[in-house]
């Protein structure tokens, strides 16, 4: 699998605190299935206002140690970005990371509580300057739970969705668990990702998200969000999912997940 949110850098926001934690966090991921992780620290001024190279050399860092470790994961560069009017501008400059370095996806990131001001407007001109965005954990987002509508106008402007795998399993409570599973059923989340901050309350595990998350979707869409898609927004190209299914079949937990290795 492919997790495009996790907060693996030691000792820069509120994830992971050392290098042997990210070591650890790495083998947490690496045995649940995972082979790549994209590190995703948040980037917000005045909270954890990490900026690219900063970004770039801890990744090196950290996966010059990995590899010490003996540890086969592929460490990928990018940011969590917050929500402001000028991402094109930090984009260029490299105040605004984006997913692999690769210059065009941003992970973009809304307050939880606070409503967001002319959000369409903000999504229609950062497509403009040619950028592809995700929206980080929609799931867990009080502006779309109010209002699902809202969700749905962002995603028609061409936006993709991020869930986070805790939502589904219930470890955001009850009622991101429940606006996880309205969001697949309605085929408006197209990434599955950890958002792991540690290894215990918010590990960097998938594998059974993503077997719950294909009672909604089917198979064939729970793979390609955990495997697929990441790969694609790595590119710099927009996610080509399979279509929701009629009836979603239900298979094993191991058969969905590597049937096809991971």
């Amino acid at each position: 699998m492919i997790d495009l949110h996790t907060h693996i850098l030691p000792g820069i926001d509120d994830g992971v605190k050392t290098e042997d934690d990210a070591v650890e966090f790495a083998r947490v991921a690496y045995d649940d299935g995972t082979r790549t992780i994209v590190a995703t620290p948040h980037c917000k001024e005045g909270f954890f206002f990490n900026q690219r190279e900063a970004i770039l050399e801890g990744v090196s860092s950290l996966r010059q140690r990995l590899e010490r470790e003996g540890i086969d994961m592929t460490l990928l560069p990018g940011a969590e970005v917050h929500l402001c009017p000028d991402i094109p501008e930090r984009v260029k400059d490299g105040r605004a990371p984006t997913l692999a370095d690769n210059g065009v996806t941003v992970l973009l990131e809304l307050s939880l509580s606070q409503y967001p001001v002319d959000l369409e407007n903000v999504i229609f001109q950062l497509q403009l300057a040619g950028l592809v965005i995700l929206l980080a954990h929609p799931e867990r987002i009080r502006f779309f739970q109010d209002d699902i509508s809202r969700y749905e106008s962002v995603v028609r402007l061409g936006a993709w969705g991020q869930i986070t795998s805790g939502s589904i399993e219930g470890r955001f409570g009850s009622t991101a668990q429940s606006f996880s599973e309205k969001l697949l059923s309605r085929g408006l989340v197209h990434v599955i990702a950890s958002d792991g901050h540690n290894t215990r309350g918010r590990p960097p595990c998938m594998a059974e998200s993503v077997a719950l998350a294909a009672r909604w979707t089917g198979e064939e869409r729970a793979r390609a969000m955990a495997f697929d898609a990441p790969q694609q927004l790595l590119e710099g190209r927009s996610p080509d999912l399979p279509p929701m299914p009629l009836t979603p079949q239900r298979r094993s937990f191991f058969d969905l997940l590597f049937r096809r290795g991971s």
